[in-house]
């Protein structure tokens, strides 16, 4: 935590606040800006694992951009590595589990809602103002049959969701491939294409990104 405020990516305040999660509750949360966390003992961590929330100085955001990572009862966050949250994230895990793998991304004002599942793998880039949400929040009924309300997200590894993207219930992104900036994502994509539009649809393929 020294290094981190001697780098100056946490104000002073923040730095002092945050000093209660690795202190006194053991926990590898480190917190570089104004943070709610509600629920912080049902965040669970791999040997090495950490949670950055708020740290990176650079992009949209400001370091008075307040982040609020939410974990009900019923609901639990597992860090499978090291792990950042940039400011003004808003995160609410009503039920079962929010899964972050080892060098997961999430940038500013992202928004994550979870009610069965959602995974986001190894060196994943979620992107500004992007919404995963595996969850309608309301019944439907389609030729008199109720529709399932929740569906798992999964983010395979190196994933990249582009800024404004929209990831809904059901939906896995394979493995290095590109979410578009502003797409709406209903079905599934695989593993290194590229998909663009509402409904998003593949427009290409890619080698790698970096």
């Amino acid at each position: 935590m020294r290094t981190l405020r001697a780098a100056r990516e946490t104000s002073a305040r923040s730095f002092v606040a945050g000093l209660r999660y690795p202190l006194a509750h053991k926990q590898p949360i480190w917190i570089g800006s104004p943070t709610v966390i509600e629920g912080h003992e049902r965040i669970e961590f791999a040997d090495g694992a950490a949670l950055r929330i708020g740290l990176a100085p650079f992009g949209l955001t400001t370091r008075h951009d307040v982040s609020i990572l939410r974990v009900h009862p019923e609901g639990r966050v597992r860090c499978e590595g090291v792990v950042s949250l940039q400011r003004g994230i808003r995160v609410v895990v009503d039920s079962g589990v929010l899964e972050l793998g080892p060098f997961a991304n999430v940038n500013g004002f992202a928004k994550i809602l979870v009610r069965e599942r959602v995974r986001i793998g190894a060196y994943c880039n979620v992107s500004w103002n992007t919404q995963l949400l595996d969850n309608d929040f309301h019944p439907m009924v389609v030729d008199g049959v109720e529709q399932p309300m929740s569906g798992p997200i999964v983010l395979e590894d190196r994933a990249w969701i582009g800024a404004g993207a929209i990831v809904l219930k059901g939906v896995t992104v394979g493995e290095s491939a590109v979410v578009a900036a502003g797409a709406v994502v209903t079905k599934d994509v695989p593993p290194k294409a590229i998909v663009a539009g509402s409904p998003a649809k593949i427009v290409g393929h890619i080698d790698y990104w970096r």
